[in-house]
């Protein structure tokens, strides 16, 4: 739907999706995939971009932002909130032996029954999408992020990036999602210049349960956000 407006850019974080193979001394630290963020676009001639950013692309999004501002335009944070409790990163290290493909491990209760909660709101098309790219994670690299983007330093992390970014800002949640409520509330209130929407009745993954309200909020926030460029620009 923006398609037809905009130039969308839709990648595959690395060891992810097809960014795989992956090296075996490759990192998966968040300041490694804001980089790479920033690789791609400057990659493309792109210098004024906005960024969406969802659960821990948000940080992602936010850190891409600060270290290489003449990348991003405005940022788009979608249900921000840590991807995974740090209770939940250390039941998953049980089973996550180096040799354990991740169809294998969603197989065990514990971990199925994570993932399809955390999809349960998604349209089924999505949530067996979902599920079937969390089950061809390479278990090093599903570990290594999740643990790159968990604990309490990172959530402050993410609130210092807001108080002190220059960039326009868009918080977007669902109000099911208590979390991501808290947090996008939490943002709004410590952001320079910026816009909070609340979805009625939808969860943490507003882009594929309401679709069309979440690209009209994009919509009307990247052009604002373009208008506010040019005004300075001309002064």
């Amino acid at each position: 739907m923006l398609r037809r407006k905009y130039r969308c850019l839709i990648y595959d974080s690395r060891g992810i999706g097809r960014s795989q193979p992956i090296s075996p001394a490759a990192r998966f630290e968040i300041d490694d995939h804001a980089d790479d963020l920033r690789t791609l676009l400057e990659s493309l001639g792109i210098f004024d971009a906005a960024v969406v950013g969802h659960e821990m692309g948000a940080l992602v999004a936010a850190v891409c932002a600060e270290r290489h501002p003449q990348t991003v335009n405005s940022l788009v944070l979608v249900s921000p909130r840590q991807a995974i409790s740090d209770r939940d990163i250390k039941q998953l290290a049980v089973f996550t032996p180096a040799a354990l493909a991740l169809r294998e491990l969603a197989a065990y209760p514990l971990i199925r029954n994570v993932v399809a909660w955390r999809f349960r709101t998604a349209p089924p098309p999505y949530r067996d999408v979902l599920f079937n790219e969390f089950a061809d994670l390479d278990p090093r690299i599903a570990y290594e992020s999740a643990v790159s983007a968990a604990g309490a330093e990172n959530v402050a992390r993410l609130e210092r990036l807001v108080a002190r970014s220059d960039s326009r800002l868009l918080v977007i949640c669902g109000e099911k999602d208590r979390r991501g409520v808290t947090q996008a509330r939490r943002l709004f209130s410590l952001a320079r210049a910026a816009k909070l929407a609340t979805m009625t009745a939808c969860g943490f993954l507003p882009m594929l349960e309401y679709t069309g309200q979440f690209v009209r909020l994009l919509d009307r926030f990247v052009v604002s956000s373009l208008r506010s460029s040019r005004a300075i620009i001309r002064r």
